[in-house]
């Protein structure tokens, strides 16, 4: 196989928070492979504080498994790779047929901030049109969550609903307080809240709420004790967390014989694989909730125009995007040191 790459840095419009550290910029490597006349592209971008790889473990990796037909080692890698290698195949398992019949898929706006921020964000229109909003708690005091979300609450319809992501920040003790201090049915679900996973479905008991795995699902922890069990109904799922499209299928598969739905994700990737994910989630029967695929308003630069989302709602195109970059060889490639 014929392996091309493309460096890029996309800046975001301020820095990006992903833990204790502030990223000015989303650094990755564009794929290109080639099978018969047509040309497969996928991306491989880990992102820093939240992979486990480096970049330059992915790139590395890549090249070792071209060597040696075979699966890349890091996940990022065995994903960008795999997209490359089914989108030049146009495999309809994965929805990468083309053409494809002309649809849309649904997606949560997303917010970070505090009640100024949630302010400003809707009278720039940015919740305009969205059936669910994503906010991060967790990550102060809890009395600004609150109002925060209250403000949210304030200025949206009624048939809003939010997605609480505490990032596996707070107590069993701590996420009561602040949950039970909501409208239970304003609340979609909470997104792994607790340091302790196994306490997720005691939680849900006791404020009335769907709880969602993310981390558990990623992170190499006992995700089948809390898959499933009472109050446990969504999975979240980022496929460059997970490895090749066949395994993403099968964690999609098994989310389902577990009785849970699957809203799709992405570690703040480029818009090509925000493209992807969304055909992605319509051929593995994964679109019946909206998915996390509005991060492309946080980038100032990107890999192909993003694709716009319209009352929450985002189309999918009936050719395959195709990003417009300078590839290399991979045994020439080298990535600009910092």
């Amino acid at each position: 196989m014929k392996l091309d790459l493309a460096y890029f840095e996309l800046p975001f419009h301020k820095p990006y928070r992903v833990g204790s550290e502030l990223l000015p910029s989303r650094r990755g490597v564009m794929l290109r492979v080639k099978r018969g006349r047509t040309y497969g592209y996928g991306e491989v971008s880990p992102l820093p504080g939240f992979h486990q790889e480096s970049l330059e473990n992915a790139v590395e990796s890549l090249r070792e498994s071209v060597g040696n037909d075979a699966t890349p080692m890091w996940p990022s890698a065995a994903f960008g790779l795999s997209c490359a290698v089914e989108t030049a195949a146009r495999n309809p398992r994965f929805g990468f047929a083309d053409p494809t019949q002309s649809t849309d898929i649904g997606v949560n706006a997303f917010f970070s901030g505090g009640v100024r921020d949630a302010k400003a964000a809707h009278a720039q229109g940015a919740f305009n049109g969205f059936n669910t909003i994503k906010i991060k708690i967790g990550r102060g005091k809890p009395v600004d969550d609150l109002r925060t979300i209250h403000t949210i609450l304030d200025l949206v319809g009624p048939e809003v609903r939010l997605r609480l992501d505490g990032n596996r920040l707070l107590t069993l003790q701590a996420a009561e307080r602040l949950l039970s201090r909501l409208d239970a049915t304003r609340i979609e679900y909470v997104e792994e809240a607790l340091r302790d996973e196994k306490d997720l479905s005691e939680l849900s008991r006791r404020v009335g709420m769907s709880m969602a795995i993310d981390e558990s699902v990623h992170l190499g922890l006992e995700a089948e004790e809390m898959a499933g069990a009472p109050g446990v109904d969504v999975q979240v799922v980022k496929p460059s967390l997970i490895g090749a499209l066949e395994e993403v299928e099968a964690v999609v598969t098994q989310g389902k014989i577990n009785g849970m739905e699957t809203v799709l994700s992405t570690a703040v990737d480029s818009s090509y694989t925000i493209a992807l994910v969304a055909r992605m989630a319509r051929a593995l029967g994964a679109s019946e909730r909206d998915h996390g695929l509005g991060t492309a308003v946080l980038l100032a630069a990107d890999t192909i125009p993003p694709t716009p989302i319209i009352n929450g709602r985002m189309a999918i195109s009936p050719t395959l995007p195709v990003p417009k970059m300078d590839f290399v060889a991979v045994e020439d490639f080298r990535l600009p040191t910092n």
